[in-house]
């Protein structure tokens, strides 16, 4: 296959958690990422860890965990045990902190606390250790993790161009949340590259996966129709970071649509689907027939994508996800 194909979702039983996951494997996914929404899903950890004991190849990881409910050494320690499972499967997708932390009245990671813990995991997973200063209760000094497989390779959820630089330095990878525009990823490039080029790294070895709501039918009109209510959130998210990546001509659409967004609606009622301008939707989503969608994919494989986490709307997930694998993914096979 010439450009990887991964599945990011929510699960509210572990039944549904693995059945999905063992019939993404079957339709020829590369990987399945698990929200950590703790108030609404069942716990990604442990769902993981069935995931991995009920399949045999699928990878499988978090888009996204984050610090302010768990400590950088104990996702560090929790993946190290997954990727024992699951024979070396974890992916460690990690935010700053959304919906499930601003939903309980708390606040994102301040981003210089993020970059300090992204660099405590990956210390820890890469067996360098973390230093531990002295107190009263012990001498200090160097503390290793001793548990699970190591190394895991450590993605972050970035838009903005200083988280972005953020993971050219730390992260073994982005989960972009900018879209599938070529040229914001051109934009988005750069920045990672100034990440990397502080800390001595190049960056072809960051892997950037695009990400974005997908739906596939053979009325492209519908399946247009389809995702576009459930994409408002990635754009609305995206667009909180920066505006600099909207060309001019599309500025006071995308403004609009920021105006009337209502963050305290169900997520498909956010709204009006008549603001989300024709930019928006090809930004953000990929949809349309079979053909239509191969061709948006054969453009992002030729910029050097090698992998999209793609999100089918949760109505008609197993629908979406059944159709990709048998009228998408066969077609990308080089």
């Amino acid at each position: 296959m010439a450009i990887n194909f991964c599945l990011h979702g929510s699960a509210r039983t572990i039944t549904e958690a693995v059945t999905r996951a063992k019939k993404a494997e079957d339709l020829g996914f590369e990987a399945i990422f698990f929200a950590d929404s703790h108030m609404n899903n069942v716990d990604c950890y442990q769902v993981m860890a069935m995931c991995a004991v009920a399949t045999k190849k699928i990878r499988l990881g978090t888009a996204v965990t984050n610090m302010v409910y768990r400590d950088p050494t104990i996702t560090a320690n929790s993946f190290a045990t997954v990727n024992e499972i699951s024979e070396g499967r974890a992916i460690i997708g990690m935010g700053t902190g959304d919906g499930p932390v601003y939903s309980l009245g708390r606040t994102a990671t301040r981003l210089v606390d993020f970059e300090n813990g992204l660099q405590t995991m990956r210390d820890l997973l890469h067996d360098r250790g973390i230093e531990v200063p002295r107190t009263r209760e012990r001498a200090g000094g160097r503390v290793t993790l001793k548990a699970g497989r190591r190394p895991v390779p450590i993605y972050i959820s970035a838009e903005g161009p200083k988280t972005l630089r953020v993971a050219g330095r730390v992260c073994d990878g982005v989960i972009l949340g900018t879209g599938f525009d070529p040229q914001v990823l051109e934009w988005a490039q750069a920045r990672m590259s100034e990440g990397a080029k502080d800390a001595g790294r190049a960056l072809p070895e960051i892997d950037i996966m695009p990400a974005g709501m997908i739906v596939v039918d053979d009325d492209g009109n519908l399946a247009r129709q389809r995702v576009r209510s459930r994409m408002a959130n990635r754009a609305h998210h995206n667009f909180r970071f920066t505006m600099e990546t909207v060309p001019e001509n599309e500025r006071a659409g995308v403004e609009r649509f920021m105006a009337a967004f209502d963050i305290s609606k169900p997520i498909e009622e956010r709204v009006d689907p008549d603001l989300i301008t024709d930019y928006l939707l090809q930004r953000f989503t990929i949809a349309g027939t079979p053909e239509e969608c191969v061709g948006r994919i054969k453009s992002l494989e030729a910029a050097g994508i090698k992998r999209l986490l793609l999100t089918p709307p949760n109505a008609i997930y197993d629908q979406v996800m059944q159709a990709w694998g048998d009228r998408v993914i066969p077609r990308c096979v080089s």
